[in-house]
């Protein structure tokens, strides 16, 4: 009995020894599989980062080059030209969704007074017309003359008794106030102001300021203001008495505007 249980003891030693050996066998294989993944994996990303940094430092070198050629002249890079990228075809902007912009009515009076301003060379560029009084006035006091001249022609020919109109406005003088923007025009540099304000008086019939600003218009050398007047019925029934009075008077315009005759 004794011998049996000896016998079982030994087998049972014998298969634990060998369970352990084969154990040991298995582990130690893991560990050099794993061990021989982990070289290839860090050879490889090696490989990965060799390839990584070539590539960013190319692209430092690309980016480097286009900055630098973009921020120097378009047409030539170290005398040798530059390649443009392309961004394909323009497209032209349809013309059927774009409004047409309002076009300005105008009565038949209007249009004739303006048609005969423009023969006479006083016209304004058009894009002044779309203008309302308040952009005018701003645009007046900055010293444009053009806007000068139009509200002018406002304040005489579109405001001057309307009062219907939305821009008239309640104790306003507007032949005087006409007359003084046509003045300030005219001190900006529109010589054709002073045939304006002629024009103005010779409407009104006042003779003597009619012709004293004919003859400053004359002076400052506005001859297509100046011959009009001159074949006015006003001008030519002028007395001698009406030309002196004109004559002084014309010379205190010229004084109080600082005016200078031009230079024959």
């Amino acid at each position: 009995m004794k011998k049996i249980n000896l016998v079982v003891s030994l087998a049972i030693v014998a298969v634990s020894m060998s369970s352990y050996v084969l154990w040991q066998s298995l582990a130690t294989s893991e560990q050099q599989e794993l061990a021989s993944h982990g070289k290839n994996e860090a050879a490889q990303n090696g490989k990965v980062g060799d390839a990584n940094a070539g590539t960013e430092s190319h692209a430092k070198h690309e980016h480097g080059a286009h900055a630098n050629s973009w921020q120097s002249s378009p047409f030539q890079i170290s005398g040798a030209p530059i390649s443009v990228p392309d961004f394909g075809p323009m497209t032209k902007p349809d013309a059927s969704v774009i409004p047409e912009p309002e076009k300005e009515v105008v009565s038949a009076e209007e249009l004739a007074r303006r048609n005969k301003m423009a023969a006479l060379g006083y016209m304004v560029p058009t894009d002044y017309y779309t203008k309302d009084l308040r952009t005018l006035r701003k645009l007046a006091k900055a010293g444009d003359a053009y806007a000068m001249v139009h509200l002018g022609e406002k304040y005489y020919f579109e405001l001057n008794g309307q009062t219907t109109n939305p821009e008239f406005e309640q104790g306003v003088d507007y032949p005087a106030a006409a007359k003084q923007s046509f003045k300030d025009a005219l001190v900006a540099g529109n010589v054709r102001s002073a045939g304006i304000i002629a024009e103005l008086y010779f409407q009104e019939k006042n003779a003597t300021e009619a012709y004293a600003w004919h003859l400053i218009s004359d002076q400052l050398g506005d001859d297509i203001s100046a011959n009009w007047f001159r074949r006015t019925e006003m001008a030519q029934q002028a007395t001698p008495e009406i030309k002196q009075a004109a004559a002084v008077r014309a010379a205190q315009i010229m004084n109080e505007l600082k005016l200078s005759k031009k230079s024959s």
